[in-house]
């Protein structure tokens, strides 16, 4: 009977050491974010130099910097299609001071690969969706592919003679291709790199055929003349490209597809950085003075009312459309 007693007694003091935890976490945690930060942030882009999701990092590191009076490190760590460098900020402090630029590939379409070792969905917190942009189909200037019906034709008529590029496995580059794929029945082949930017070079160079890449990226050579829009991937066509059709209008009813960026943490960070961070990097990209730079990049920021709660519903919601896909498909990395 004593030793019943005895049991009991240090289960009630467990559970009151727990609460009296919890309690201190909780009064500690809104203290914690006041004084966040107080030294420099690391933001890891995922992805090789050049693409979108590095343009966009740089400059929304930039911003950061001059908000917090802190710096905000940009590094690089490409390779599975962003995974590399995202299973490094999983395996992170959860203190906020690690940051993960994500992307529709390492949020949504991860199950393209079968080993992981990590889980996107339980190792990392999503802070925020930064904005979203149209990906562009384009083809190298001397390519007489006319459009996008063409492109349909040709692949069809000869069957993978036409090889389009991506930033990797899953990569909003490459899942608008296999949702073209997938609707089109176009008989076009993959060839996925570690990022846009030497894919973008290898079609410049008429290595490669086709790329669906992202706007931002897209549009400096599209302007340059050194590639050539051909159709734009999202359901309405892009204010920097006007006279480009969407892919829809251009050969391929119904089709629609825009690529997103996030900013996620280790999952573990206390909520009330998360909620920092989530407030102060909307408040940088609804900016008023930034409105023109991301308009002429071809970004459009998320809406003012997306907390970190909405932006994690938001990512389900496409993790399951995309997943769906996949699984359809049949898509796996190689």
């Amino acid at each position: 009977m004593l030793e019943q007693h005895h049991i009991k007694a240090e289960k009630i003091m467990k559970k009151l050491l727990c609460a009296l935890f919890a309690a201190t976490f909780c009064l500690a945690a809104p203290a914690l974010a006041d004084t966040y930060p107080s030294k420099p942030i690391k933001l890891v882009v995922p992805l090789a130099p050049g693409g979108t999701a590095d343009v966009l990092g740089r400059l929304l590191a930039q911003k950061l910097n001059e908000k917090y009076g802190q710096s905000v490190i940009v590094e690089n760590r490409p390779g599975v299609g962003g995974n590399i460098g995202a299973e490094n900020v999983a395996r992170s402090d959860p203190d906020g001071y690690t940051l993960l630029f994500g992307t529709i590939g390492i949020h949504s379409t991860f199950h393209i690969y079968k080993d992981l070792k990590y889980n996107p969905t339980n190792d990392l917190k999503p802070v925020v969706i930064l904005a979203e942009t149209p990906n562009v189909l384009v083809v190298p200037k001397n390519v007489s592919l006319a459009n996008t019906a063409a492109i349909i034709a040709e692949s069809k008529a000869k069957p993978e003679s036409l090889f389009f590029g991506s930033a990797g496995f899953g990569s909003s580059t490459h899942m608008a291709g296999e949702l073209f794929r997938f609707q089109s029945h176009a008989a076009i082949s993959h060839i996925p790199y570690k990022g846009s930017g030497p894919a973008l070079t290898d079609l410049v160079a008429g290595r490669l055929q086709l790329m669906f890449e992202n706007l931002p990226t897209a549009l400096p050579l599209i302007q340059a003349g050194q590639l050539r829009a051909v159709a734009v991937t999202s359901a309405e066509r892009a204010p920097s490209l006007p006279n480009v059709p969407t892919i829809a209008q251009d050969g391929l009813p119904g089709y629609a597809f825009t690529a997103w960026f996030t900013i996620s943490a280790p999952a573990g960070t206390p909520d009330a950085i998360v909620s920092k961070l989530n407030n102060d990097i909307r408040a940088v990209m609804l900016d008023p003075a930034l409105q023109p730079r991301l308009a002429e990049m071809g970004v459009t920021p998320v809406p003012g009312n997306r907390d970190a709660a909405a932006t994690r519903a938001f990512i389900g919601e496409e993790t399951q459309k995309f997943g769906t896909m996949i699984s359809q498909a049949n898509l796996v990395a190689q």
